[in-house]
């Protein structure tokens, strides 16, 4: 589509516009009645056109939108301002990541018991973390973490025990 100027706008895209000119105001490019004024009028916009009409005299680092340079009575040369933009990956977590930082999370309330739990899902999920590269590693620390503490206090107070017994 490369008559973008007409395509209605969403929420998020007049939030970031809105916040180009929340650090224009912040750096004195805008007066505080000039900034409350076309922050009214922004969140009015209906199309993108109109909000690159509020905010094209301003920087705006690395922008969705073209530059002011672009000129609007030729929009077949215009392409489309979200055309560069992919979704980021999202990789996904170890499930005995989980499992070991909640039976970490526990152990307080089962007596340390859950703390043997902890340990086992937290080294299988850091062996499986390695072979797959997934998410989850700092969970399953927290996890081994949180199940040695109880499980060697148990341990060693039950040596002392011994000892002064």
């Amino acid at each position: 589509m490369s008559n973008w100027h007409s395509m209605r706008a969403s929420d998020a895209d007049r939030e970031r516009a809105a916040d180009i000119l929340k650090a224009a105001y912040a750096e004195g490019r805008l007066t505080p009645t000039e900034h409350h004024a076309r922050l009214d009028a922004l969140m009015k916009s209906q199309t993108y056109g109109e909000i690159q009409r509020h905010i094209a005299d301003l920087p705006s680092g690395p922008s969705p939108f073209p530059t002011a340079s672009a000129n609007p009575a030729y929009p077949a040369q215009q392409v489309n301002p979200w055309a560069q933009y992919a979704p980021v990956p999202i990789r996904p977590s170890e499930p005995l990541a989980k499992a070991s930082l909640i039976l970490g999370a526990i152990t307080p309330l089962t007596c340390g018991i859950s703390g043997v739990g902890a340990i086992i899902t937290g080294h299988l999920a850091l062996s499986r973390i390695n072979q797959t590269g997934a998410e989850g590693r700092g969970m399953a620390i927290a996890g081994l973490v949180l199940g040695y503490l109880p499980v060697l206090g148990t341990a060693l107070f039950m040596i002392l025990a011994v000892l002064r017994g």
